[in-house]
């Protein structure tokens, strides 16, 4: 090969490095399912203090969405079926009372405050974990609120495990969900309850003792918390005042019975 050829061979490469650079470098989804052309996928960012001191931090553009991605690995949820149940994605013709479970949302929004709860209690396959979740993403996205993911029959079976070793171990366990500031418990006492006649009679009490604690530090704490749940209030109150008056105080006025067929089931 020539030197002529050698250095046109050269100059094509760092035309092409040069090309390559004013691309995004990052085009495909890291390990948590994300794009993030602030950290290249890696999740940090080099920062630089005022005395010129360098050190690593979490991302700002991805932090609490990878969170939250990895929350949702351990609930078996992909972050992709997560990110689809958005506002813009939830069908307000899906049924009658649909689009007054989306007004509410919006309004919840408009008006968040720290503390304010939000629920949707009643008929499955209603649309109740799709506006939910579309509520959590909106504090995330918009608010850059972190929020926290609790599926119920998920995390109740390593709790109650817990519940019944050592006490430490209890604590542990419970300490991110009482403390967080956005917390959504999707399918509260799912499969908990006991039916007799259509109508809720008992609820399982190692489940309603770490329910309780669980709700009652919240409450104490004043820390937002969004609920679903195919039970009611009512229900939950007839059978433990103390958890369903708690609830009740912590999502007004923005709580919904939400009734009707099961949409999921359409045609």
């Amino acid at each position: 090969m020539s030197l002529e050829s050698i250095k046109e061979k050269i100059n094509r490469i760092k035309e092409n490095v040069i090309i390559c650079d004013a691309q995004p470098e990052y085009t495909k989804p890291d390990k948590d399912g994300l794009i993030c052309h602030t950290c290249d996928g890696s999740g940090w960012v080099e920062r630089t203090e005022e005395n010129g001191h360098t050190y690593m931090d979490y991302c700002p553009e991805c932090y609490s969405a990878r969170m939250t991605a990895r929350r949702l690995k351990v609930s078996g949820i992909s972050t992709g079926d997560y990110l689809r149940y958005n506002l813009d994605t939830f069908d307000v013709k899906r049924s009658y009372q649909a689009e007054a479970m989306k007004n509410m949302a919006v309004e919840f929004l408009a008006n968040h405050t720290h503390g304010q709860g939000l629920g949707y209690f009643g008929a499955s396959g209603t649309g109740k974990t799709h506006i939910c979740i579309a509520t959590c993403l909106f504090l995330t996205e918009q608010c850059h609120e972190q929020h926290y993911y609790f599926s119920y029959r998920r995390e109740m079976p390593a709790l109650i495990k817990a519940m019944k070793s050592y006490n430490d171990d209890y604590e542990k366990a419970m300490s991110k969900w009482r403390t967080c500031n956005n917390l959504y418990i999707d399918d509260l006492f799912k499969l908990a309850g006991k039916m007799v006649d259509g109508k809720l009679t008992d609820i399982d009490r190692n489940e309603l003792k770490i329910v309780y604690d669980l709700v009652n530090s919240r409450y104490l704490n004043n820390l937002t918390t969004i609920f679903s749940s195919e039970y009611s209030v009512k229900e939950i109150t007839d059978i433990d005042t103390a958890t369903g008056s708690r609830i009740y105080d912590m999502v007004k006025p923005y709580g919904m019975l939400v009734t009707g067929a099961n949409e999921r089931l359409r045609g």
